[in-house]
């Protein structure tokens, strides 16, 4: 049963014996109820009662019990408190509890106006108390011995106090558990505030010039480590270390200690003084994410022309207003709105100084063009290298011919692409080479051997797994020049930012292994800790991220509404349902059932109902003379989609979808681009959620969910971006009573919270419980 945070307060005030059990007469008889000894809060009786681990399964009063005593004491679990019982015993049971609130409120107050006070010093170590006067004060001190046991040996002193001296042994004991436990017992502790902190400090001296050439292992790094604020060496340590307690005399003081800290510090220590860094390992020790070993360095001084650069990667984002009004960029055959030539320049500071970018504006910002833009204005380093995913290749190569028709461009696809020497010689006169990930993996050993002088990777959540071949193969092609792209946040996964960032900036954000450690796993318990403000931070110079509703980015785009459309499902539909329920509960429920059981209930929702409610909503649409996108996730929904559309209008519609080639899939894209009236466009979410620019359409209908807000917004923002003036309606499909309506509520909880992540597909409902999951999919 999970406590509201109300009911824990209420449970630790009773631990704490601020609150009694009492017997209570009221109007309706005797009542069992908690009060308090600080005044009558009537809230922490309904607490108590209803925060009960064991509550009863009917109200006290409805049972018979032996004793008033058993009836009291289920009453207090009870809904009501009600006792039903004899009067008169009832009476003189409330006078009996009365004289024990007495005396048990008497001994709470005596406990909490006695404070015991740890003191140290050369002398070694006590525990001292005001001197106490009264039965009850020297009962408070006597029931303290029963909680921390030494204290049985506290005498007066001539100060007029009262104290006990203490062994090193009893000393830890009184720090590690004892001050805690009388605390909790109602008594006042002070100066237990010993325990000291270890950290760590790091100088690097930059070495040489800054050039490309220095850039590899040119930074010197010296550690030091702080005990308690004050620097300390190798064999300052070691002695700490060999006193073998965590209780030790530091410079006239006793501190208490982290024993395996010290450990750890005194390893940094010697690892990592002297140490040769890459400029990336150096500024990540500046940006306070660097480590040795497992101890982070929590301050940072750097000197020589490091300190200059690091002080330019804080201010970056200050000058990103370089215009571009002459130079190679000025041959741009488009006008960039302000946020976009701030972008170029942006990228263009990081990669002159040997850093990668990741451009992660949201989706229809334009991060093809300003890509463009960056190239341009490389004309001395090209030819460069464009990854993207297969069905994107065509997009580049329009809006290369469309932005920069100067550019000389390759488009390295299909079976009649160059091969060996005509791949040589087709690169050497050309700009811009364009291919798929899978292609650079095929091709690798072929493309390896040309020099590149940049490389982009388009949808760069591509390489969000490092072990895959594609990953491996950016990273090992060792481009000086590098710029991921990506309309999804990184904030997706946090384990994904590594993979990408090792391409961009090698090194920067350490190992996989200690990466995990340091800051997946707290991050993952925790998406609001230090370990994750302290990776935004660093990663904040390489990462530029703008959003639609930023303000100067909001005037540029028309606005969005979202709608959600109910269905309901039909006789047939809600028979197929529970049979599919009923196929799955008699199986073994193993994972690939889970999976299968999903699919089998969406394509089933995906029936009458939806269809009947897609021809009507169209109606309304194409009778506004405006058009629609349609998207599914299944192939064969969207030809049955087709299908249903055509026999209504009595026209065909184009259909997107992953099985199409290449020239037939232009095609489809074209056929709905150019017709002059309205219209609706078919696609699968796969083959069409991302990379086209479809500004007709100003309505777009979710036929059924992905379960990723991140890849549905992605699907949206084909209508939804720059060029688009007119209000964006966005239609959700959700059959009621169902799976689609339960997991929508999940989702809409989920989005409540910034940075919440959702796994693709049905990989987050796979991982509840049972229980959790028949709920879900239940009618």
């Amino acid at each position: 049963m999970k406590l509201s945070p109300r009911q824990v307060e209420a449970l630790k005030a009773v631990e704490k014996g601020l609150f009694f059990p009492d017997l209570v007469r009221e109007d309706d008889g005797w009542h069992a109820r908690w009060r308090g000894t600080a005044g009558d809060n009537p809230w922490i009786d309904e607490c108590v009662r209803s925060a009960n681990l064991t509550p009863l399964s009917a109200d006290a009063e409805d049972q018979r019990h032996e004793t008033l005593h058993d009836a009291w004491i289920l009453a207090l679990r009870s809904r009501t408190g009600l006792v039903r019982w004899d009067d008169a015993e009832c009476a003189a049971f409330a006078k009996e509890l009365g004289e024990w609130h007495c005396g048990a409120e008497e001994d709470v107050a005596a406990r909490k106006a006695t404070t015991f006070r740890f003191e140290s010093g050369k002398d070694g170590f006590r525990v001292v108390s005001a001197a106490s006067r009264g039965r009850r004060a020297l009962r408070a001190l006597g029931q303290a011995a029963f909680v921390f046991g030494p204290l049985r040996g506290m005498r007066r002193t001539d100060a007029g106090t009262i104290a006990v001296e203490l062994s090193r042994s009893e000393a830890e004991s009184f720090l590690r558990s004892g001050a805690r436990e009388l605390a909790d017992a109602g008594y006042s502790v002070e100066g237990c505030e010993i325990a000291a902190k270890v950290e760590a400090e790091a100088e690097m001296v930059a070495c040489g010039v800054p050039d490309a050439g220095q850039r590899e292992s040119a930074q010197s790094l010296k550690v030091n480590v702080l005990v308690d604020g004050e620097k300390v060496d190798a064999e300052e340590i070691r002695f700490l270390l060999d006193q073998k307690s965590s209780l030790v005399f530091f410079r006239d003081r006793w501190i208490e200690i982290d024993r395996a800290e010290l450990r750890e510090a005194l390893r940094a220590l010697e690892r990592g003084d002297g140490k040769s860094l890459s400029v990336n390992e150096a500024i990540a020790f500046a940006s306070g994410i660097g480590a040795v070993g497992s101890v982070e360095i929590a301050s940072v001084r750097a000197h020589g022309w490091l300190r200059g650069l690091l002080n330019e990667l804080k201010g970056g984002k200050e000058l990103l207003g370089v215009e571009m009004e002459s130079g190679p960029a000025a041959d741009l055959c488009r006008t960039l709105r302000p946020y976009q030539r701030r972008g170029v320049a942006w990228m263009r500071f990081l990669t002159d100084h040997g850093f990668g970018a990741l451009l992660a504006d949201d989706m229809g910002l334009g991060k093809t063009v300003q890509t463009i833009g960056w190239m341009l204005g490389q004309a001395e380093v090209r030819p460069f290298l464009v990854v993207a995913p297969l069905t994107l290749l065509p997009n580049w190569r329009h809006e290369l011919g469309r932005f920069a028709p100067g550019l000389r461009v390759y488009v390295h696809q299909g079976e009649t692409r160059h091969m060996q020497t005509g791949f040589r010689r087709t690169v050497a006169e050309t700009d811009v080479v364009v291919t798929s990930y899978s292609l650079l993996v095929r091709d690798y050993r072929m493309i390896r051997e040309t020099e590149w002088g940049g490389i982009v990777l388009d949808e760069a959540q591509a390489i969000k797994n490092p072990d895959t071949q594609a990953a491996r193969a950016v990273r090992a092609l060792g481009v000086r020049r590098r710029v991921a792209l990506t309309g999804t946040p990184i904030e997706n996964s946090v384990a994904d930012v590594w993979s990408v960032e090792e391409f961009l900036n090698p090194t920067f954000l350490g190992d996989r292994r200690s990466f995990a450690e340091r800051f997946v796993k707290p991050i993952a318990s925790d998406e609001r800790s230090a370990a994750g403000a302290r990776l935004r931070r660093a990663l904040e110079p390489f990462v530029l991220r703008r959003l639609k509703d930023d303000a100067e980015i909001a005037g540029e785009l028309g606005p969005k509404r979202e709608v959600k459309e109910y269905c309901v499902l039909s006789a047939r539909q809600r028979a197929d349902y529970e049979a599919a329920l009923e196929d799955y509960r008699a199986g073994e429920r193993r994972q690939g059932d889970v999976f299968a059981l999903l699919t089998r209930l969406k394509l089933i929702c995906d029936g009458d109902g939806k269809l009947d409610r897609l021809a009507e909503l169209l109606e309304e649409v194409f009778a506004a003379g405006e058009s629609a996108l349609v998207f599914t996730q299944y192939a064969k929904v969207g030809a049955r989609i087709r299908a249903a559309l055509a026999e209504r209008f009595g026209r065909a519609f184009p259909f997107l979808h992953g099985g199409l080639e290449a020239r037939a899939r232009e095609a489809e894209i074209a056929r709905f681009c150019g017709d002059a009236g309205p219209s609706a466009f078919v696609l699968s979410l796969r083959a069409g959620g991302f990379g086209l620019n479809l500004t007709k359409a100003t309505h777009v209908v979710h036929f059924d969910r992905w379960w990723n807000p991140a890849v549905e917004n992605q699907a949206t923002d084909r209508a939804h971006r720059i060029g688009q003036k007119k209000t964006v309606f966005v239609h959700s499909f959700i059959t009621e009573g169902t799976l689609e309506e339960r997991v929508d509520e999940m989702l809409e909880r989920k989005s409540r919270v910034a940075g919440s992540l959702v796994a693709s597909g049905e990989a987050f409902l796979r991982s509840l419980a049972p229980e959790q999951f028949e709920q879900v999919v239940s009618l």
